[in-house]
């Protein structure tokens, strides 16, 4: 007979970055239907309680940017539910939505800034990293735990940028993010599983809110926010023990 209760979450306690953002919404329905604890954290602080509505959870406003308020947020966690058995990391992107943090802007490379070059590793390498420092020694504590991390595809090699070279900068981090999630499977397991879902022909509306064309799928349509999340408690859950270290593609074909 199929377990599929290996699946369930039940009593455990998920920590989703960019938690009132698209994808971070559809990574913390599926856990919540699993039956997990949700902590979803972001800014704005009223930006959240519509998603709360959504999804009953503990939303905490922070920027993951910064380890003292990662660092607060955790403590917040950890005293509302004792552990926190599963981090999802999603902050990052390839542009910021939110002003209340750091701002980053994309473009040809002889462009960019350093400062602005350093501003979207931060946003999508460094965010993960500290909330990992902060989370995994408490995971560690229970025994067992999963992080997932949100890449992209655009982090390989043969990946070809259909914006003209505009995202050379946030490839280089997201590429930096899946060797991360390699190492940091290495030097953690095997207590803690740790894997990267690389989306792509996702959330193609431009600055403007407005739907952008956007390249063709096998499956026949762009991916939503639900497809990344279901990729993400599928990669932290029981059923699937034995994959550690790997980066999933999740593009439509």
């Amino acid at each position: 007979m199929l377990d599929l209760s290996r699946f369930s979450r039940e009593g455990r306690t998920v920590f989703v970055t960019e938690g009132v953002g698209r994808v971070g919404v559809g990574c913390g329905r599926p856990f919540a239907q699993a039956g997990a604890n949700v902590v979803l954290v972001d800014l704005p602080a009223d930006a959240l309680s519509p998603v709360v509505a959504e999804i009953e959870a503990l939303a905490v406003a922070a920027d993951v940017t910064s380890e003292a308020q990662v660092r607060d947020t955790v403590v917040q966690a950890m005293a509302r539910f004792g552990r926190i058995d599963v981090l999802v990391n999603v902050a990052g992107g390839t542009r910021r939505r939110n002003p209340q943090v750091t701002q980053f802007t994309c473009g040809p490379l002889l462009d960019m800034t350093p400062a602005d070059f350093m501003a979207i590793y931060e946003a999508n390498v460094t965010s993960g990293f500290l909330c990992a420092k902060a989370i995994v020694p408490h995971t560690q504590a229970a025994g067992s735990g999963a992080v997932v991390n949100i890449g992209s595809q655009a982090g390989f090699a043969d990946y070809a940028d259909p914006t003209g070279d505009q995202l050379a900068a946030y490839s280089a981090a997201k590429a930096a993010y899946h060797a991360l999630t390699a190492r940091m499977a290495e030097q953690w397991g095997p207590q803690i599983r740790v894997n990267c879902v690389a989306p792509w022909v996702f959330d193609s509306r431009g600055p403007d809110g407005q739907q952008r064309p956007s390249a063709p799928t096998s499956v026949g349509r762009e991916g939503e926010p639900d497809d990344i999340g279901w990729a993400a408690l599928f990669l932290a859950s029981d059923a699937v023990a034995f994959v550690n270290g790997q980066t999933l593609l999740v593009n439509g074909g």
